[in-house]
């Protein structure tokens, strides 16, 4: 039986400030032996060859481990990176790091490391490619949407400026998506904080000239999606992630009836996306109905729906 050994102070100190990972070298370096490196590591998780993590999985271990093995000039990038620089709300299942060296990927509990090659410039503690530079690798891997939802929380959290997610794009011969960032780029003034709020402006409002409310406008009952102030309207875009507690929202609803004499409007994904005509029509009579002197104006979907009305 042999007495159980622990790290040195200097060790932990190490593995403190690597989210509790640790290398077979800096083990070596720390003055332990290969034999008691491998007892102590039957106590560990044992993602790779020469990783240790000796306090547990996390998504911050998984991400440092796949740093560590990536090399000195490793950085993370993609989704990873965008985590970090809080453009994303959630941490990413898949964690991707830029490196010259040739890296073999692998998996720490639920999340997977993956390498790429190539040379990027790394930032902040643990080192992630900047903000631009990840929106951008981020559009290679995502949908449109979540490149939207990323782009979107960046700019308005200050993270970043239109001009520079502009000259990232800049840097690159094609990128994927790269006509919806720079369109959203120019609409980064109006407080779009959403890939739905995107989509509502870009289906609803705009095909057919509807005018465009206050966005993320305050009232006494607090913050919203968009109002139309003149006419006591208020619209609410309801994302799956936001509005999971419906009897909140509908408690804010009627405080804003009674407080403020304003109707809200609430409308989902499924009906922004894939039945926006309806969405104007149903706006438009609202609007017309508390003073709004225009008319809507038929979209190209609309003109396709009539035709489709007329032939059956």
């Amino acid at each position: 039986m042999h007495p159980r050994q622990h790290l040195s102070p200097a060790l932990r100190a190490l593995a403190a400030r690597q989210e509790g990972v640790l290398t077979t070298a800096q083990l070596i370096d720390g003055g332990l032996t290969r034999v008691v490196i491998r007892r102590m590591a039957s106590d560990w998780v044992n993602p790779a060859d020469g990783l240790h993590l000796t306090a547990g999985i996390t998504w911050q271990a998984a991400a440092r481990a796949g740093l560590l093995r990536g090399g000195k000039e490793a950085v993370l990038g993609e989704d990873a990176a965008a985590y970090l620089h809080d453009a994303l709300r959630d941490a990413p299942s898949r964690i991707a790091v830029w490196t010259e060296a040739r890296r073999e990927g692998f998996t720490v509990g639920q999340w997977s490391v993956v390498y790429r090659r190539g040379s990027r410039k790394g930032m902040g503690s643990p080192p992630r490619t900047p903000v631009e530079m990840a929106l951008v690798d981020l559009a290679r891997v995502s949908s449109e949407d979540a490149t939207v939802a990323a782009v979107a929380r960046a700019l308005a959290q200050g993270r970043t400026l239109p001009a520079r997610v502009i000259a990232a794009l800049g840097t690159r011969q094609r990128t994927r998506h790269s006509a919806v960032i720079r369109e959203h780029c120019g609409h980064a003034g109006q407080c779009i904080e959403s890939a739905l709020e995107w989509r509502f402006q870009r289906q609803v409002l705009l095909p057919h000239g509807l005018p465009v409310p206050e966005k993320q406008a305050r009232s006494v009952v607090g913050p919203g999606d968009a109002l139309y102030s003149h006419a006591r309207l208020a619209v609410e875009l309801d994302g799956v992630r936001d509005h999971t507690e419906w009897s909140k929202d509908m408690a804010r609803d009627n405080e804003r009836l009674l407080a403020e004499a304003t109707v809200t409007l609430r409308y989902g994904r499924q009906a922004v996306t894939l039945d926006a005509c309806a969405v104007a029509a149903q706006l438009a009579e609202a609007l017309g109905a508390r003073g709004w002197p225009g008319q809507p104006r038929p979209c190209p979907q609309c003109q396709k729906a009539k035709q489709a009305d007329l032939a059956a």
